[in-house]
């Protein structure tokens, strides 16, 4: 019996590589096996928290989140040899985890836990930090298990512990970090929550910036990654180089020592496209579900994470990049791709294009990573001569509310159509949705009429009403024009239940023309373009939510 079960097994595996096009030898084929039934429910129904790699040791994180705080679950696998190394699970906490040379760690940073582990899951250290008085912002553990760092709750000042002698020292910050790039030996590489990249050398207690420029916005601890108008830009110790965008909507989903991969926002999202870096090519691979999460790149393999977020139906691949065709390889940035020739359109022909002048833009970052709602209604609110300030229209006029709480085994929360949930200034926060800036577009102004909903109103009719008259409007959208990515959920006081939508957006609409929608967007800090299509698609994603404030 147990033979023909594996024989039955094994049909289907074949039928599966058949299907989705993937040559690869029996070694492959029994990994991808082994890794996408390794996985089991723990991932298939839980969101994915982070999937990782160091020396071909796969790290995959999955959580059932809450406000604050979240359960958490490890699972630890060799790559190479397709074993399943160890499974951890956590209970609720507020966790950060990494992978080290022999294992893994977990850090509760609210009870400001470290437990360190093996590669089989057996805990080889554990300590609580609790001479450690203030609240642990950001925190890692170094690759070699020797070195732990912390940071105050504003990020200005990192605390280094060493693990064994338990001596520290402290290192002031230029600015606050947000992830770890890589710690090596005595040397950790973090990006900060500006964009910036730095080197924080424990052994002589410096900190050094090794990259600012404000386009990159993916890291590794190999290169970083930005986009230009045209291109991929490529930045590490040696400089910069460039490689051509192949389609307008095109973004990075995962990086390697060797290479990076993207996917497409609004078309092909089944499609990757790998850059191998090493031997200067672009190749492409087909699934048959939407690629949620890039684990792992080598030199030859790419482990994969598809499925839907809102399903909780996940699904992990390896594969082999196919049918490779010659990368370009640019010195400087520069567009290569030759629009096509036009006829001039006679005058009564021609798409008519506006562009609101002298519209303020505010970045949201780093004061208000969850403020956009906020950010352009101030934006809006400078236009047209109120210098309020973010932080007063925060505090003074915005509602905003964390009332979470469980009755009858259901969770309950506030309605985002009435309350900013959380807090704008906290990272752990939701949003809020048209009505709300809408009441505190009220407060501030004091005058009720001069503040008008148009929820419901096509970009086509906004446009010609406002922004052809110059005024600009508070808009709804994603991030980026991402599709909405369905988080958590909870019942409101009517008993509906409501489902945060992930990526959601807020921006100053201040402009258009024949193709594009142009806005000022607080999550980049300035002007920025979308194609009319995909905004259209998203802003009615959002409910098609507007407000426009009306000039006196």
């Amino acid at each position: 019996m147990m033979k023909k079960l594996i024989c039955i097994l094994l049909s289907l595996i074949l039928i599966f590589t058949c299907l989705v096009g993937c040559s690869k030898n029996e070694a492959t084929k029994k990994s991808e096996d082994y890794i996408t039934k390794i996985i089991g429910e723990n991932i298939l129904n839980r969101d994915l928290a982070e999937a990782c790699c160091l020396n071909g040791i796969v790290k995959i994180d999955s959580i059932t989140s809450g406000l604050d705080t979240y359960s958490f679950d490890t699972i630890l696998f060799d790559l190479g040899k397709g074993e399943k190394l160890c499974e951890v699970s956590f209970s609720d906490g507020a966790w950060v985890s990494g992978l080290t040379q022999n294992g893994f760690y977990a850090i509760n940073t609210l009870a400001k836990e470290l437990k360190i582990y093996d590669r089989s899951g057996n805990i080889t250290n554990e300590r609580v930090f609790s001479e450690v008085s203030e609240p642990m912002h950001f925190c890692a553990l170094s690759e070699n298990a020797k070195y732990f760092v912390y940071t105050n709750p504003s990020g200005t000042q990192a605390t280094v512990i060493h693990m064994v002698d338990n001596s520290r020292c402290s290192i002031d910050l230029d600015s606050p970090p947000r992830g770890v790039l890589s710690f090596k030996d005595d040397v950790l590489q973090l990006v900060s929550i500006s964009g910036e990249v730095f080197a924080l050398d424990i052994t002589r207690e410096s900190y050094t910036l090794t990259l600012a420029d404000n386009r990159i916005n993916h890291f590794s601890s190999h290169y970083c990654i930005g986009e230009t108008e045209s291109n991929f830009l490529l930045a590490n110790a040696d400089g910069c180089s460039y490689i051509p965008i192949s389609s307008a909507d095109e973004i990075v989903v995962g990086m390697g020592e060797h290479g990076f991969a993207t996917t497409c926002v609004s078309q092909n999202k089944n499609q990757l496209r790998f850059y191998d870096l090493n031997k200067k090519t672009l190749s492409y691979y087909y699934l048959t579900e939407p690629v949620e999460k890039i684990c792992y790149i080598d030199d030859q393999n790419v482990l994969v994470v598809t499925g839907s977020s809102m399903e909780k139906h996940h699904k992990i691949i390896l594969c082999n990049p196919t049918s490779p065709e010659e990368l370009t390889v640019l010195s400087q940035d520069t567009v290569i791709n030759i629009e096509p020739e036009y006829s001039t359109p006679s005058e009564e022909t021609t798409s008519p294009s506006k562009l609101i002048s002298n519209v303020p833009a505010i970045h949201q970052f780093p004061e208000f990573p969850t403020g956009c709602e906020s950010v352009a209604a101030v934006m809006a609110l400078h236009y047209f001569g109120n210098q309020i300030s973010v932080e007063t229209f925060v505090d003074e006029y915005l509602p905003t509310s964390r009332a979470f709480y469980v009755e009858n085994g259901m969770n309950f929360g506030p309605s985002p159509y009435e309350y900013f949930i959380g807090n704008p200034k906290s990272a752990a926060s939701y949003g809020c949705m048209a009505p709300v800036i809408e009441k505190a577009l009220h407060a501030c102004i004091g005058n009720s009429e001069s503040v008008k909903n148009i929820t419901g109103m096509s970009l086509e009719e906004i446009c010609d009403q406002y922004i052809d008259k110059d005024v600009p409007v508070i808009l709804w959208a994603t991030i980026n024009m991402l599709e909405t990515n369905p988080r958590n959920s909870w019942y409101l006081s009517d008993g509906a239940r409501f489902t945060w939508p992930g990526n959601e957006h807020c921006m100053l609409l201040v402009g258009y023309d024949d193709t594009k929608y142009f806005f000022n967007d607080p999550y980049a800090g300035k002007l920025v373009a979308y194609e009319k299509s995909l905004t259209e698609e998203r802003f009615a994603e959002l409910g098609s939510q507007a407000l426009v404030i009306l000039p006196q």
